[in-house]
């Protein structure tokens, strides 16, 4: 899965997350974490081949939480569990 895809699908569970009257803080994090991934230069893939959630943590914006969601997606093709 590329960068584009893996931040759409942030970007769809951003909404998601929206209509489940989640908290602002959590979809704003989504979405700053979509934005990151299409900044990048590298693919998210290896990131996530390379050196894992670690990886993933040291890009602006991605947390634990998040990195972990992030890493299901390039991994399986689905998000774990967002509620």
């Amino acid at each position: 899965m590329d960068n584009r895809r893996v931040a759409e699908e942030l970007t769809r569970l951003a909404g998601y997350l929206v209509g489940q009257h989640a908290s602002l803080y959590r979809v704003r994090a989504y979405r700053r974490a979509a934005e990151t991934l299409l900044g990048l230069d590298e693919q998210v893939e290896v990131i996530v081949a390379s050196r894992g959630r670690a990886g993933l943590e040291e890009l602006p914006g991605i947390g634990k939480h998040i990195s972990g969601t992030i890493e299901s997606l390039v991994r399986t093709g689905a998000p774990p569990n967002v509620n």
